[in-house]
């Protein structure tokens, strides 16, 4: 199966080596590309220094979704059967991949999710952010009619099914990871959760500061209405 694992990163000259490095050690197959969401710093140079195919975006998307956008086209235009984000602070451990990956190799889901909370080992987040992602996870598991623990999280693997959804067909912005799992679910795929561990981000700060944490519930809410009016649609263009 054609793998591919997308690295998703934005000023992260302190960690993208690190991360690189960690990949190439357990690499179990899989391609790699850098998707830079428009870095002011050194990012971009060091993973082509590293030999790393990048696509830069010319300017910052304002989050971390405007790269998903980008690595479900490359993925699509590049006739890859495995898609896997990976985010480039550190945060994600490469001996997880197998874990993530198998299902979508199986053929037993089309959308896997790397949950923290399923194991309950190594970092979680903050205690604030936790408190969004229990309930975001529960309004979530509400319509797709089954558990999920970790909705916001960003280690997933896609099938095929999932790259051409929105590397061919969905042509919408898409703000936040339980708009993308619902529209995902609406367009026929398989959901699944694997437990994983996390690491601390050793480097640098997250993109997501104060001023997210009272802006995500209110987006978060949007986007779900969002892709609830598109079910219907969805539902009846993919049939």
């Amino acid at each position: 199966m054609k793998t591919l694992v997308s690295v998703i990163a934005y000023n992260e000259e302190s960690n993208i080596r690190a991360t690189l490095e960690d990949l190439r050690t357990h690499n179990c197959g899989f391609d790699i590309v850098v998707i830079d969401n428009g870095s002011r710093d050194a990012t971009a140079a060091i993973c082509r220094d590293l030999g790393v195919p990048v696509v830069s975006h010319c300017i910052n998307t304002g989050g971390s979704m405007g790269t998903v956008t980008s690595y479900f086209n490359y993925a699509y235009h590049h006739a890859y059967d495995c898609l896997c984000q990976f985010d480039g602070d550190g945060q994600h451990l490469a001996t997880e991949l197998p874990s993530i990956i198998a299902p979508v190799q199986r053929g037993e889901a089309d959308y896997v999710i790397g949950s923290r909370f399923l194991a309950k080992e190594g970092f979680r987040s903050t205690a604030l952010r936790r408190i969004g992602i229990s309930s975001f996870s529960w309004i979530v598991s509400s319509i797709v009619g089954q558990k999920v623990t970790d909705v916001t999280s960003g280690f997933r693997a896609y099938s095929r099914k999932v790259i051409e959804f929105f590397g061919a067909y969905y042509r919408y912005e898409v703000h936040d990871t339980s708009q993308l799992l619902l529209l995902s679910h609406f367009g026929g795929a398989r959901i699944a959760e694997v437990p994983i561990r996390m690491r601390e981000r050793a480097h640098g700060k997250s993109e997501y500061g104060l001023r997210d944490a009272f802006v995500f519930p209110l987006k978060g809410i949007l986007s779900i209405t969002g892709a609830l009016l598109q079910r219907q649609q969805i539902q009846d263009g993919r049939r």
